[in-house]
Order: C-alpha cells, then structure tokens, then sequence
C-alpha cells in the first residue's frame, strides 16, 4: 500500500510558522492535546516543534520561562532532521522512520518538494489492525514448514471447505528452525471441520 492511502492530508493538519514565538507554538499544542505539531511555511516542510524540545531547550539553556515564551521563536528550537517520504513510497518505509528515527510523524513531500500531510503511529497501527483484519470473522492460526506450496495448499483447505479468506498474514517467529507463523481471519459455519482439515494436511494449529 502507498503512503497517500493513509496519510493525514495538508488540509486537516494543526501547524506552526517558524517565526511565532515558543509562547503561541506551545498554547496551539496545549489547546489541541498534541505533544507536537509539523512546522510549514507555505507548501514547505520546515521541521517538528514538540513540548519535549521546549523544555529540553529551557532547561538546557537556562532561559528565563517568559523570555523563552516571548523572545524566541520556534525556529530556534524545531527538530529539522526528520526524515521524510514520498506519497508513493510503501507505507513499510514510513512504519522503518517512526520506529527508527524517534519521531511522531513522518512528513510526506511530493516531487514539487511541497508537503503533502504526514503519516502518523496512529495511522500505520489502524493499517496493521486491518490487515491482520481484526474483529473480523473468526481466526486460524498455524505453524507451517517454510517450504513452497504452503500457503496455497491451506488455502485450498480452507475454501474447499466452504471458508471465505478475509485476512492473510504469513510472520517470521525468528524460530530456530525453518517455520512460519500463518494467522488468517475467515468467514465460515464450517470452523470445526475447517481445522479438522488442516489438522490432516500436517499443520499444527496455534
């Protein structure tokens, strides 16, 4: 899936300017819950003001609080060293940024180098609930040798066993040996014959 599926577009984002103060940065984030907020000027991507920062900066430079609030601008404090994404670009690569390089969001920046909106932790953990298909149907998991033909063959059982596939996951458990974890989420009034199936083909159920 590309990153446009499931940003937050440019039009429903809260931002900040680099040249308000820390005081006006700083009320935005308390009077919307948010920890942080993008910093854009115009189409541009400029940087993330956080609360983190603001006091790390306060407390690391000793400022006087209303001073600080007053007299500086966000653009002396933001992070500017966020990575950013394309909005083609696999939602896998956003999921590596925010799990990488400890940051809230990753901004999305098109070809023209204007920003686009921003992927969120929020946003990739709903995409993974959806493929994983959660509170849909009714759920298999098995253990199977990660030898060809695997798949298809429970896949087989499972229709020819009047069982609609809704979800399909194949994860590595980083076991010792060579086998992979097959979670599926299917529609069926056939569940118990369905595992009976898959208990004779040589699978094992977890």
């Amino acid at each position: 899936m590309f990153v446009n599926n499931l940003m937050l577009s440019r039009e429903k984002l809260i931002t900040v300017t680099p040249k308000v103060t820390i005081g006006e940065a700083l009320k935005v984030m308390e009077e919307n819950k948010f920890l942080s907020i993008p910093v854009v000027e115009g189409d541009k991507f400029c940087g993330v003001i956080s609360k983190e920062q603001i006091y790390t900066y306060y407390y690391e430079k000793s400022i006087e609080r209303q001073c600080l609030l007053s007299d500086f601008l966000v653009e002396n404090v933001m992070r500017t060293d966020v990575p950013s994404i394309t909005p083609f670009n696999e939602i896998e690569e956003a999921a590596h940024f925010l799990e990488t390089k400890s940051v809230s969001f990753v901004p999305v920046i098109n070809k023209n180098g204007e920003m686009q909106g921003i992927v969120t932790h929020h946003g990739i953990f709903h995409q993974f609930t959806e493929l994983f298909g959660l509170n849909k149907g009714k759920r298999l998991a098995v253990i199977a040798y990660d030898i060809p033909g695997q798949i298809s063959k429970l896949s087989k059982i499972i229709t020819e066993n009047k069982g609609q596939i809704i979800s399909f996951v194949v994860v590595d458990p980083k076991s010792i040996t060579e086998v992979k974890e097959i979670v599926i989420r299917l529609s069926t009034d056939n569940m118990d014959e369905i595992l009976e199936k898959v208990k004779e083909a040589g699978f094992k159920i977890q």
